[in-house]
């Protein structure tokens, strides 16, 4: 009846109705012409993305990626150029090897085999479910090291999606092995992550252990309560300790009062109350749950950090802060840069696109290169979760 009465009224209201169905066409026909130019200016982008991608794995690879001497089958990244690496770089190794596998990059499952295969072989002296902070490949050598946080996050993480990826009851089990030694050894009583399974006594926290999307699949994987809880509490602490200038700390201490920036060197350096080597990475970490996985609270905390320090240009942002936003460095870092341009494009910055481009120019070293990859990754859709 609703098309029957359609033509009716059309006449009543154009005498002339042939002219509004021609307008009608050429209004559909100038949206389909738009669409099929946007989607068509889409795939182009994202073929130019994978082959950029993949141009910089491959200088990546090449200049990092070492067969070891000590671990038959084995392989590690060469974080000093001096054969030693260490958990963070196997982790970032692995998360690099599970991303490359959906790129047709055939020989990646083989990598990340032989970085995990690697990694078995140096756990921690103090929990052995948990890997060497420090590795030396050089035959006759043996550093035996507590671990570092970080590392066994990303390496437990990695062994997750390489399970969900691969369908291998094998990356499951070890995961879990990891996962347990995190929440035995790395978590304390009111939640907050310790610096390693050393740090026993001190009431201190790096915030760049602070990874949202870690937190989200470990509580599908383990104890869904502890990992909300671990993810509450730490968003809780990132919210209050940048909301001067939006600049996070590498180094929290809490006392009575709660969190506070920690004193210069307590651990490593005169910054470690600043944003300085450690908490460059937050940005990237936050852009990460944001685009992932819409986490609304890491993009509230990306605005605030783009409307302080971050809202100058990519090129702009300097090596490390203070929290009231003074400049500590005069040059750039990729380490610093590269999550830089990850929290424009979780904020939907005008400029994230050109900071992208200007990303794929740059070539530095371990820590900034591989840092700057996995950023890359992000921006350009090519990391997953559980979830996707």
């Amino acid at each position: 009846m609703l098309f029957q009465f359609f033509p009716s009224v059309i006449q009543k209201f154009w005498p002339r109705p042939e002219r509004f169905y021609l307008n009608i066409g050429i209004h559909f026909t100038s949206i389909f012409i738009c669409l099929f130019i946007y989607s068509d200016s889409w795939a182009n982008t994202k073929r130019s993305d994978k082959i950029k991608i993949q141009n910089y794995y491959k200088y990546w690879k090449d200049k990092y990626f070492r067969v070891s001497q000590r671990v038959k089958g084995g392989a590690y990244i060469d974080y000093q150029n001096n054969q030693t690496t260490c958990s963070e770089a196997l982790g970032y190794g692995m998360l690099i090897s599970i991303y490359m596998s959906r790129l047709d990059e055939n020989n990646a499952r083989d990598d990340f085999d032989a970085l995990n295969r690697f990694r078995r072989q140096f756990s921690s002296s103090i929990d052995p479910r948990l890997t060497s902070w420090y590795i030396d490949d050089k035959i006759g050598i043996n550093n035996i090291t507590t671990c570092a946080t970080d590392g066994d996050l990303d390496i437990a993480y990695a062994l997750i999606l390489a399970w969900s990826e691969w369908k291998c009851p094998r990356y499951i089990e070890e995961a879990k092995k990891v996962l347990s030694g995190i929440e035995d050894s790395l978590i304390r009583i009111d939640h907050s992550l310790r610096r390693g399974d050393w740090d026993i006594n001190q009431h201190a926290t790096r915030l760049s252990d602070i990874m949202p999307t870690h937190f989200d699949v470990f509580s599908q994987i383990s104890d869904r309560q502890l990992w909300q809880k671990v993810k509450k509490v730490h968003y809780l602490l990132l919210e209050q300790i940048s909301k001067e200038k939006g600049a996070f700390p590498d180094f929290v201490v809490k006392d009575e009062n709660g969190w506070k920036p920690a004193p210069p060197n307590l651990l490593e350096s005169d910054y470690d109350g600043m944003m300085y080597y450690n908490s460059c990475r937050v940005p990237w970490r936050l852009a990460a749950a944001s685009i992932e996985n819409n986490d609304q609270d890491a993009k509230n905390l990306l605005r605030f950090f783009n409307a302080g320090i971050g809202k100058v240009g990519n090129d702009s942002f300097k090596a490390g802060y203070s929290l009231d936003g003074k400049e500590i460095n005069e040059w750039t870092d990729g380490a610093f840069t590269a999550p830089h341009m990850c929290s424009l494009f979780a904020v939907q910055r005008k400029d994230a696109t050109t900071a992208k481009e200007w990303q794929f120019s740059q070539k530095e070293k371990y820590y900034q290169d591989s840092i700057r990859l996995l950023s890359l990754l992000l921006v350009t859709n090519n990391t997953f979760g559980l979830r996707n």
